[in-house]
């Protein structure tokens, strides 16, 4: 059924306030981390820099920050070499209900509840070390994200070429390596991005696993909002949400969000 002007004007409206309340928190952090002053209030007397120099400079947030981006950097290859080959079976082996099911419980049950069964299970084991914890805690938890971009991926593969490799004599190992793999790229990034920020971002399952001498971003966020009232978070989430806009450009551009969603 066609809208008139009026049904046309009230969707748009519409659309305006719903984008408006979704985007206004995101819009007075970023408007606020370049308040000068510590305390938030209008009119705004001086715009400045300084809690960017703040939080780049804190010995507070620089261990935090190098800690994030370690887990990080071990999260992400390690997702998607887990997460690799289990879209592969998922998309050719059977079974693939019930192990889609089981791989995406990190996601449906609560984070809190995820932390305090990794805190319990980490304890048993005699797993003391903060670092190891976290790794193994946030890759178990990336693995459903990675492996929905990667299932976008093979939703869409054109397993042809792969079939004339194999008539034409290489075995099956070359022919994903060098025909099926290539055709995963755009998967294999949207993985990785997604990976990159749930391991950066994530907090009701790191804050029980993190110990004084390593915790992450969010961590280090709360204690500081905890005991100082200054834009320096602010600044903090205008890099972060700066960096997940950049991503999401990339992966937009690469696979496109609509594909993604739709096969994922």
């Amino acid at each position: 059924m066609r809208r008139g002007p009026l049904g046309r004007i009230l969707w748009a409206l519409y659309l305006v306030l719903v984008m408006g309340f979704l985007l206004a928190p995101v819009a007075f952090v970023v408007f606020y981390s370049f308040n000068d002053a510590s305390m938030f209030r209008l009119p705004v007397r001086a715009y400045s820099l300084r809690w960017y120099r703040e939080f780049f400079a804190s010995d507070q947030f620089q261990p935090a920050l190098r800690a994030t981006l370690m887990i990080a950097a071990v999260v992400v290859p390690f997702t998607l070499l887990v997460a690799l080959p289990t879209a592969h079976l998922m998309a050719r082996g059977k079974g693939q209900a019930w192990l889609g099911a089981a791989l995406t419980a990190p996601v449906v049950v609560p984070g809190v509840v995820t932390g305090i069964a990794f805190l319990g299970l980490f304890t048993m084991l005699g797993i003391g070390d903060a670092l190891t914890r976290l790794v193994i805690a946030l890759s178990i938890f990336c693995l459903p994200f990675s492996l929905r971009a990667l299932n976008a991926s093979y939703a869409g593969l054109d397993r042809r070429p792969e079939e004339a490799a194999r008539d034409l004599g290489a075995t099956p190992l070359r022919a994903y390596l060098h025909v099926t793999l290539p055709q995963l790229k755009a998967g294999l990034l949207a993985g990785a991005i997604f990976a990159f920020v749930e391991a950066t971002d994530n907090f009701s399952i790191a804050v029980f696993l993190a110990d004084t001498r390593t915790k992450t971003l969010p961590i280090a966020a709360y204690e500081h909002i905890r005991d100082f009232d200054d834009p320096t978070v602010a600044a903090m989430a205008t890099v972060l949400t700066l960096v997940a806009l950049v991503l999401v450009l990339v992966l937009e551009k690469v696979i496109g969000l609509e594909k993604l969603i739709r096969h994922g």
